[in-house]
């Protein structure tokens, strides 16, 4: 085979693997604050944009905030082969997931692609893009506490079931107890396990869900880190406003899994 012939075909799968590794660009729908950008037509009257746009009101209205309008690019795949070229050429460094959400110096982006559990990908990278977009910065922890609820579908009150059995099968089978401290200090998501998405969540949804009194922490704290930056822990603030805060999320968890019947 010639030379000539040889680089013809090395061009020629150059040029497949680059579009394949590309962005799905050809179409695109603004909705508020999300630009979605797909290769297939989209409709602006969706079920699933109409949850991400409910989404912003969700966010906004439990955590008694008003939230920035800056834009976040939504890319959504046709599927995951596309989607997984694009992430190896583009971040071969991130773990294989189904979908995320990256913050450059100019821009938020949510990359994800069409599947079963579309939905809830998308709501919880979207979360991430919201939060982003009204922070300079969160503690990890707390950034996925959140990203965890609000990924439940609407009308759960933010209940994650997963996250429930999983936690109540490691009290019971391993002794786990939560450990919002230890959270803390955990400053990368390449080193949080499934364990600790679920207790972040966890925590989120005790202080959201419980009292009114607690909700007012997460939104104070909240509030004290978009003026200030970063105050005390929020370990701390709960630690002074209730006792034995470890013992108040077993608790909570154990209920949870009493009425779901995974205890």
């Amino acid at each position: 085979m010639s030379g000539a012939l040889l680089a013809a075909i090395a061009a020629g799968c150059a040029s497949v693997i680059e579009r394949s590794a590309a962005l799905p660009v050809r179409h695109a729908v603004v909705l508020d604050q999300l630009v979605i950008h797909s290769d297939s037509r989209l409709a602006k009257q969706d079920r699933l944009f109409d949850e991400l746009r409910a989404l912003r009101e969700a966010l906004s209205a439990t955590l008694a905030l008003q939230l920035s309008k800056e834009p976040i690019h939504v890319y959504l795949f046709e599927n995951e082969k596309r989607f997984k070229a694009f992430l190896a050429k583009h971040y071969p460094e991130f773990p294989d997931r189904r979908a995320f959400f990256v913050q450059q110096e100019n821009s938020l982006a949510v990359y994800a692609h069409r599947g079963d559990r579309v939905a809830e990908d998308l709501r919880h990278e979207v979360t991430h893009g919201y939060l982003h977009a009204s922070f300079p910065s969160l503690p990890l922890w707390l950034d996925e506490g959140l990203a965890e609820y609000f990924e439940t579908p609407r009308g759960d009150a933010g209940l994650n079931r997963p996250h429930v059995t999983l936690l109540n099968t490691l009290m019971t089978r391993d002794g786990w107890r939560p450990n919002l401290t230890r959270l803390e200090q955990i400053t990368s998501a390449s080193d949080m396990k499934q364990a600790d998405y679920a207790e972040c969540w966890a925590w989120m949804h005790m202080l959201l869900e419980t009292i009114p009194q607690r909700r007012e922490l997460v939104q104070d704290f909240l509030r004290t880190i978009r003026r200030d930056g970063p105050p005390e822990p929020l370990s701390t603030v709960v630690a002074r406003s209730m006792p034995h805060p470890d013992q108040v999320l077993v608790d909570h968890l154990t209920q949870l899994g009493k009425s779901q019947g995974t205890n």
